[in-house]
């Protein structure tokens, strides 16, 4: 006969081992996630995920984990309260320690499923080929409305723009890339190039304070954003400019009427809320507070939705609104995809390598132990009846 005592004892120790490693698990993931969506190695490599939304899916982890505890807890109730002859016949307590490594292998196996759909990428690899081409600008909004955090208050406007840029970085294949900042002043960031890594390690640094000039001028932009293309006429070419409609400037209808007429595309992307939040004088330093006008009013920065899809009419271009801290850019993706492109010469390139066979492998592994060593403890505990 098993005493109450160690019945108990067992489960408060399996409780414990349970609790004990789902936070160091979710204590490691959170560090992970402020870093950022990616991260840079320091050797011109990154390690990121390609589809980091599916990350959302690891909650149900904490789902299992409570199911499993709830079972164990039940389980011992019922043996408990059960007459010392069915304990004898019917029951078979589990031990901790297998316990444990059962739920650790099936937890894991789906952890590891999970990463492997997000799609992690490590390391550069060489294609060749003849690629067909175009070029490509991105254009992202630096004044400090992009501080605000009204989407999501872990991070600001500007963080999920660089977020968005960075996965839409990830899909490209043989384009051309520059990057373009502005705020009342626009500065090409970075020329037109294929190193898809030196672009993304740029858009990563960009911040704010990058642009002393406060302001929004989209003129300025999308002038800045033109003369960083080449003089290939037969070039297709694209920008996409990435704000939050507030447009504080010069009006940029005789800009956007030459993109228009030579046929450049142009795609808007508007991030921010309709409600949308204040500005924070220091992004770094939340303590000082949030910046006031000339009257000494709090100053209130908000989603400008109509002067957003107004800028991509006038170009004859798409115009992509969202209030999501994961901006969905398949709809632009599928625009650029479709383009008429330029065929160039044979050429290499680098391009970022697919890992996710790794937790895939990882994952099956976990499974089959899982169901081993179950069948393994079941048997034995049908052989001891």
């Amino acid at each position: 006969m098993i005493k109450q005592e160690a019945m108990t004892y067992q489960l408060k120790r399996l409780a414990s081992l349970v609790i004990v490693w789902e936070l160091i698990f979710w204590a490691v993931f959170v560090v992970f996630v402020k870093s950022g969506n990616f991260l840079y190695s320091g050797k011109g490599t990154f390690f990121s995920f390609q589809e980091p939304q599916q990350l959302y899916w690891l909650w149900m982890v904490v789902i299992i984990a409570g199911i499993f505890l709830y079972n164990a807890y039940r389980n011992e109730k019922i043996y408990l309260s059960a007459g010392e002859k069915i304990r004898s016949t019917v029951f078979k307590p589990v031990g901790t320690k297998k316990a444990f490594i059962s739920y650790l292998l099936f937890r894991n196996a789906l952890v590891f499923l999970i990463i492997a759909m997000a799609q992690p990428a490590f390391g550069k690899k060489k294609v060749a080929g003849t690629v067909q081409s175009m070029e490509l600008v991105i254009c992202l909004d630096v004044s400090n409305s992009m501080n605000t955090k009204d989407v999501d208050p872990a991070i600001s406007r500007l963080g999920i723009a660089k977020r968005a840029i960075s996965e839409l970085i990830n899909k490209l294949g043989g384009e051309r890339i520059g990057i373009s900042i502005f705020a009342s002043d626009a500065y090409t960031q970075l020329p037109l190039t294929l190193d898809y890594y030196a672009a993304k390690m740029y858009v990563n640094d960009i911040e704010t304070n990058m642009i002393s000039s406060q302001g929004t001028n989209i003129r300025s932009a999308l002038e800045n954003a033109y003369s960083i293309f080449s003089d290939n006429k037969k070039m297709s070419k694209a920008v996409i400019l990435v704000t939050d409609g507030e447009n504080h400037d010069e009006d940029p209808s005789d800009i956007l009427a030459k993109y228009k007429e030579e046929g450049i595309q142009l795609a808007v992307l508007g991030i921010g809320t309709r409600k949308g939040g204040l500005v924070p004088v220091d992004p770094e330093m939340p303590e000082k507070g949030y910046k006031r006008n000339a009257l000494g009013t709090t100053v209130h920065s908000k989603l400008n939705p109509q002067f957003i899809e107004r800028i991509a009419e006038k170009g004859g271009g798409l115009a992509v609104v969202t209030e999501d801290a994961y901006p969905d850019l398949r709809k632009m993706l599928k625009e650029i995809t479709h383009m008429k492109r330029v065929k160039t010469e044979s050429m290499d390139f680098e391009v970022e390598e697919q890992r996710y066979q790794i937790p895939l492998a990882i994952a099956l592994v976990c499974f089959a132990g899982y169901l081993i060593w179950s069948g393994m403890y079941v048997n034995k505990s049908r052989s001891n009846r």
